[in-house]
């Protein structure tokens, strides 16, 4: 694609997120509510999790389920989901205030419903159900969604990001995405989470591992500009000489800074 165009769609791409971000006081405006499922980002194709009137995180129970390796059964006539793995049963009828695990009830704060051809649940009690832990980051509206247990996680482990080795215990967010039919990669840090200073050090690092020097120095310079929550940071495209790719720090209007890397990867 022509770089000029690239950068064009994607300053207009920005404008209109923006436009979005400042019609609302709420975070939740700045950042689309996501799930994480050890460490990998839940892709939803049409329906989307909410936040319903409990204050409960509901998502499609498919992608979520499946993504903790489960098996999904819906049952129109009793309009009941059954979700099973390995020994774990866990059924669920749409208006209950409850879970049924392995034949014993469970109350529930909320219901499943069913809405835009979609099987909605509560994400924290069928995780849990499911033997996972379950964690929930306001500052980033993400859930996110562990299985094995914290004890378990071992020290220095990694996962892969679109080529990228990115340690699971740090505070940074990095996430893979699709944009124009090609794999980027979402790397955010965030003012109102711990250590801002250790998330900058954890980007560069990252960034580092596919990047020359001098587009990390350019990267880490830029950030460090917004030292407030509500400082506008302004966007900055840079094109990385070793990779040959692109990378482009989004205006920041919020807490948030988010820097895209292009990995040329089709989706």
């Amino acid at each position: 694609m022509n770089r000029t165009l690239k950068k064009f769609q994607l300053s207009l791409l920005m404008i209109v997120a923006a436009a979005l971000v400042l019609t609302s006081f709420h975070v939740s405006a700045a950042f689309p509510l996501r799930v994480v499922v050890n460490g990998e980002r839940v892709n939803f194709p049409d329906a989307q999790p909410y936040i319903d009137e409990n204050d409960r995180t509901m998502v499609p129970v498919r992608f979520v389920s499946e993504a903790l390796g489960a098996d999904v059964k819906w049952e129109d006539k009793t309009k009941k989901v059954t979700i099973t793995k390995g020994s774990i049963k866990a059924i669920l009828q749409i208006g209950k205030k409850s879970i049924d695990v392995n034949g014993k009830a469970q109350n529930m704060d909320t219901v499943a419903i069913k809405k835009e051809g979609r099987t909605f649940v509560p994400a924290r009690f069928v995780s849990q159900a499911l033997g996972a832990d379950v964690e929930w980051d306001e500052a980033v509206t993400t859930v996110y969604i562990t299985t094995g247990g914290k004890d378990e996680e071992k020290p220095g482990a990694t996962r892969d990001v679109a080529g990228f080795k990115v340690p699971e215990d740090i505070d940074l967010l990095v996430v893979d995405s699709t944009y124009n039919g090609e794999v980027i990669v979402e790397f955010e840090v965030n003012l109102l989470r711990a250590n801002v200073e250790k998330q900058i050090e954890d980007l560069a690092k990252i960034l580092s591992q596919k990047c020359d020097q001098d587009t990390v120095d350019a990267v880490v310079d830029h950030i460090k500009k917004k030292q407030e929550r509500f400082y506008e940071l302004e966007e900055k495209f840079i094109h990385d000489k070793k990779s040959k790719q692109d990378v482009w720090i989004m205006q920041s209007y919020l807490e948030d800074i988010t820097v895209v890397y292009f990995t040329s990867i089709k989706a």
